[in-house]
């Protein structure tokens, strides 16, 4: 036989018991959802959106914390700012007190020293003070 004419040859089919056939095959069938597996997806998305909410709290925190670090550099250059500005007006208030400057502004407007001190009595604040009388002005 030349290997040009040859046919190809089945191999001999083995021959299996039915029975053998029935175990080794599962027999197909569709498969309804069962509550613990819909309960298990649904306790799968809860965690995954509980997780996304979290993740996203805390991206939000973080967006907050650095907007109020912003605001307090801002409020701290401010505060320095003033700071310098207090200083410089406490110098020219200082410069204003000076005795020898009030004298000589006393004298440009012509104020003397006074020749006696008098004091005021002191009223104690216990007592009532009697009462006012008040007299119509006359013509009145």
């Amino acid at each position: 036989m030349s290997t040009a004419t040859a046919t190809a040859r089945r191999a001999p089919a083995r021959r299996t018991n039915v029975a053998q056939q029935k175990r080794r095959l599962p027999r197909l069938q569709v498969v309804q959802r069962t509550r613990a597996l819909r309960h298990r997806r649904l306790g799968e998305i809860v965690g995954i959106a509980i997780l996304f909410v979290s993740l996203l709290s805390i991206v939000i925190g973080h967006a907050l914390l650095a907007q109020g670090q912003l605001r307090l550099g801002q409020i701290d250059r401010v505060v320095v700012q003033e700071r310098a500005v207090h200083s410089q007006t406490v110098l020219k208030v200082a410069a204003l007190e000076t005795p020898a400057r009030i004298s000589s502004e006393a004298g440009a407007l012509h104020l003397v020293q006074p020749s006696q001190i008098l004091q005021l009595p002191s009223v104690p604040l216990t007592q009532p003070l009697p009462p006012i009388k008040i007299t119509p002005a006359p013509g009145a």
